[in-house]
C-alpha cells in the first residue's frame, strides 16, 4: 500500500494491512513539508526457526513503532537520533516499512521451549 506523501494532511490517516498473520496499523500525521509521523502496532503471529536448534517456532510480535518518514533525505538540524526512514519517490510505502520492521524484529535471538535455559 502506498500513499503520496502530498496527501497526508496534519490530521491523522489511519491505515490497516494485514500480512499473514500479522497486522500493522496505525496512523500518519504530517510534520512538516518533508516529514510524516507514523504511530503504529505490529502484532499477531509468525513463524521462526529457534536459533539454536532449527526448531519451528511461532513468534508473537506487539511492537509500537514511532517513525519519521521523509520525503526526500533526512536532514536533522538538532543532531538527535531518530528512527527515520526515507522515500526517494514521492510516496510512503507501508508495505515495505512492515517488511523492514519485521526483519529487524527477526534479527534478534529467539529460542524454542526446550533451549530456553541451556
Amino acid at each position: 500500500m502506498k500513499i503520496a506523501f502530498a496527501k497526508i494532511a496534519n490530521n491523522q490517516i489511519p491505515f490497516d494491512i494485514k500480512r499473514e498473520n500479522l497486522s500493522f496499523s496505525g496512523n500518519l500525521k504530517r510534520v512538516n513539508s518533508d516529514l510524516v509521523e507514523c504511530k503504529a502496532l505490529i502484532s499477531g503471529n509468525m513463524s521462526h526457526n529457534c536459533d539454536r536448534c532449527g526448531e519451528d517456532i511461532i513468534l508473537s510480535p506487539k511492537e509500537n513503532l514511532n517513525l519519521l518518514i521523509s520525503d526526500g533525505i533526512y536532514k536533522d538540524s538538532e543532531e538527535k537520533l531518530e528512527d527515520v526512514i526515507e522515500f526517494f519517490d514521492g510516496y510512503i510505502d507501508l508495505e515495505e516499512i512492515l517488511s523492514s520492521e519485521i526483519e529487524a524484529f527477526k534479527s534478534d535471538y529467539f529460542y524454542c521451549k526446550n533451549c530456553e535455559n541451556l
